[in-house]
């Protein structure tokens, strides 16, 4: 569970470094035209095998991707965010059970497969098509076209807050992993809950404040890069399943 965040030099470089803007789109991606046509036919019919399985007698509203690997912001450790967009309402009238459904599909998806593409893993994701989406680039398999064009900017990354924040909620994380060791699930369960909602809005409090580049977006970055956020889901889930369990 002891995963370093800022615990060295080493450790304060690698994190920074994934945060800093490149001088490029990621090239084994992009052109001057637009997205690699490979590239572009592998994600095309990996969105339409799953829409497949879906059996809704309703086609999305688009395929695009989105995230750090259609921006400048892309890293080593960047996925390809494949959305695919449906209006929910059309599926079904109750919204909240057509994003739960759905939800609950794309969890499925991304732990049961582990495709990659130019080293980087697809992650699928299901979205509302008029919800608002916060991103740098969005790029539209269906149309062939930029959505929202790439820009490059130099922020004034406020890295001290960054790893401030950053810091605070993993050690909060590592707590919890005290809890669910002490065999406390109960209390484990509830600390993890109250731990991503904290963290979620906190991230969304600095994207409505300062945009992408803002400390609470890029400490929920930095987390996320370092494992602690798969490491809260994993112990949310598990404290769950042993609160739930019963032996005799």
């Amino acid at each position: 569970m002891k995963l370093a965040i800022l615990k060295s030099k080493q450790d304060l470089d690698f994190n920074t470094n994934l945060l800093i803007p490149k001088s490029a789109l990621f090239p084994k991606f992009w052109k001057e035209s637009g997205l690699n046509p490979i590239v572009s036919r592998k994600l095309t019919e990996i969105a339409d095998k799953i829409i497949d399985s879906l059996n809704l007698d309703i086609e999305p509203k688009d395929i695009i991707i989105t995230g750090s690997i259609a921006s400048y912001n892309w890293h080593e450790m960047s996925d390809i965010d494949l959305h695919i967009l449906y209006d929910f309402n059309e599926i079904n009238q109750d919204f909240e059970l057509v994003k739960k459904m759905l939800n609950e599909t794309r969890i499925n998806w991304n732990r049961t497969h582990d495709i990659k593409i130019a080293g980087k893993e697809v992650e699928l994701y299901f979205q509302h098509f008029d919800e608002p989406h916060e991103s740098n680039g969005i790029w539209s398999l269906e149309t062939e076209k930029w959505l929202a064009q790439p820009i490059r900017v130099n922020p004034e990354l406020d890295l001290k807050n960054t790893e401030k924040k950053a810091e605070a909620l993993a050690e909060n994380i590592e707590s919890l992993y005290k809890l669910f060791k002490n065999n406390e699930f109960k209390k484990a369960y509830n600390y993890s809950k109250k731990i991503k909602q904290k963290i979620s809005r906190m991230r969304r409090s600095g994207l409505n404040r300062e945009g992408i580049y803002s400390p609470e977006n890029l400490a929920f970055k930095m987390l996320r890069n370092s494992g602690y956020l798969q490491k809260l889901s994993s112990l949310k889930v598990k404290a769950y399943d042993k609160m739930m369990s019963i032996k005799f």
